[in-house]
């Protein structure tokens, strides 16, 4: 199975602690690690890990941190488009802090200006899917427009709300979204499945960390309970949750067990430290 993933690649430096630092104070990390992350790229490893053969689709260009960025892409043995080669891109960065004592994580990221729009890649037909995080916008509508008239389904992470989401979701088969997707006049979290099944969405989703997740699949609605776990770490927990939808949908065609198994996955990574130590536990 061949999936695309077209967004964000971020270097993560992650930080662990037993409390969450006071303002003007100094604390020694426990530990520290360091990462590629972003919601397509965290989608993207997670699917390769679970048999499928991702491309991630991105912005890395011409920075001092270009060769342990491809380090580590070869770690996880992606492949990846390089769309800014040769220019000069800031990267972006996250700066996590997790809560040993509570498994909660505190992300500081900074975000230069977005690259240009980024071309669509020619050879579209050997993909099942396309995944979007709705970051590189002007470039993630033309290429949704172009899958959807290939009849290539489009799935979209929506994190958080982004100008331009509303054209996005006209070429959005699936939309699964945190609760902190919240459009433009909606409220309450049980709206938003709503909302994006009337602006051309045809199976949404709503995960809520350790609650259940709703799903609207237009005439039918149900909730998907979580599996409880001891959490030891949260970090790319959404992301994980994403890239193993992607795999056991493509494989099966399977909306409700997708999302089922899925949560399993999120759920099984939340016990371990950092985005990657379950890949080895399970």
């Amino acid at each position: 199975m061949n999936g695309l993933f077209y967004g964000l690649l971020t270097i993560d430096l992650h930080f662990f602690t037993d409390h969450f630092p006071e303002e003007n104070s100094k604390t020694k990390a426990k530990r520290f690690d360091s990462y590629i992350g972003g919601p397509a790229t965290n989608a993207a490893i997670t699917f390769q890990h679970l048999g499928g053969k991702s491309l991630l689709v991105t912005a890395i260009g011409q920075n001092s941190f270009r060769t342990m960025i491809y380090d580590r892409i070869r770690q996880n043995n992606l492949e990846t488009i390089d769309l800014k080669a040769g220019e000069q891109v800031e990267p972006v960065f996250a700066s996590i802090l997790t809560n040993e004592s509570s498994g909660s994580r505190t992300i500081f990221s900074y975000h230069p200006p977005q690259a240009d729009a980024m071309p669509v890649p020619n050879d579209l037909s050997k993909y099942e899917f396309v995944m979007f995080d709705g970051f590189y916008m002007d470039a993630a509508i033309p290429l949704a427009k172009a899958c959807s008239k290939r009849g290539i389904p489009t799935i979209l992470d929506g994190g958080s709300w982004k100008n331009g989401t509303e054209k996005l979701l006209k070429y959005t088969d699936i939309a699964i979204c945190s609760e902190d997707f919240m459009p433009p006049g909606v409220v309450h979290p049980e709206d938003v499945t709503a909302y994006l099944l009337k602006n051309g969405v045809q199976k949404a989703a709503i995960t809520r960390g350790e609650k259940s997740i709703i799903v609207n699949e237009g005439e039918v609605n149900y909730l998907i309970e979580i599996p409880k776990v001891k959490v030891i770490d949260t970090l790319g927990a959404g992301d994980i949750f994403h890239g193993a939808f992607c795999y056991y949908f493509a494989k099966d065609k399977q909306f409700q067990d997708a999302l089922k198994r899925a949560a399993g996955i999120s759920a099984l990574s939340c016990r371990y430290r950092g985005p990657r130590t379950w890949m080895d536990k399970k």
